[in-house]
């Protein structure tokens, strides 16, 4: 896959599009972003055979594919371990994020 097969120069309506949702959900632009597949097309990773696992290591993403038939399941959960009262709520303030 070539930089000219994808992006925002060959896909304009989707990008257009994808920015107006961004625009009337400013709160979601804050945790959400788009990524390219270009990597993965260039290593031949199929979805519907592999799966990906991330993890954090010495300040980098680390990303694994994993055979979904064969390879080990992972699980993914959040703990929370700060709350604080507002108001009435009991509000999560601070999570930490756990794999098994």
């Amino acid at each position: 896959m070539t930089a000219t097969e994808y992006g925002t120069s060959t896909d304009t309506a989707f990008f257009r599009d994808i920015t107006e949702v961004f625009r009337k959900h400013p709160e979601a632009a804050e945790k959400y972003a788009l990524a390219s597949l270009a990597l993965e097309k260039q290593l031949g990773i199929d979805y519907a055979q592999r799966h990906a696992v991330s993890r954090i290591e010495d300040g980098r993403i680390i990303t694994e594919f994993h055979d979904r038939e064969t390879g080990p399941q992972v699980i993914r959960a959040s703990a929370c371990i700060k709350w604080e009262l507002r108001g009435q709520n009991l509000v999560c303030v601070d999570r930490h994020e756990l794999e098994m």
